[in-house]
């Protein structure tokens, strides 16, 4: 298992918050040299990307990582750093292909915002 799923099962797990998360994961981004580094950074991918949950059994989830984390995640794993388990009846698939899209538009603002039957909330979106 490589760091970046080290740090990913940490942060599904508990171990670590999603901020001292993507503080590792740019730690380990700092030893690879520039010219080996595909991502250019720009204003975008330095905003928050954020995942609210709010489900009615009583668990609550907020992780937020700069896009260019997000990206890098989404690239290697292709699911996002949460539990799967808090988003039942989501169509997790369909979810993931949305926000990667969104993502690669730039698109600020919600991505997903759900109100499930049980009265679960989900909420995706890009912000400051």
């Amino acid at each position: 298992m490589d760091e970046t799923m080290r740090i990913l099962k940490m942060i599904e797990d508990g171990t670590i918050t999603a901020e001292q998360g993507a503080e590792l994961m740019a730690a380990l981004n700092a030893d690879v040299p520039a010219q080996q580094t595909a991502i250019v950074k720009t204003s975008y991918d330095k905003k928050m990307f954020r995942i609210i949950v709010d489900s009615t059994n009583g668990d609550k989830v907020n992780v937020q990582f700069p896009v260019s984390a997000i990206k890098k995640i989404l690239k290697v794993t292709g699911k996002l750093p949460i539990p799967e388990q808090d988003l039942q009846g989501v169509d997790l698939p369909a979810m993931m292909d949305a926000i990667s899209e969104c993502l690669e538009d730039e698109i600020d603002g919600d991505f997903v915002n759900v109100q499930a039957a049980d009265g679960t909330t989900v909420r995706v979106f890009v912000d400051k």
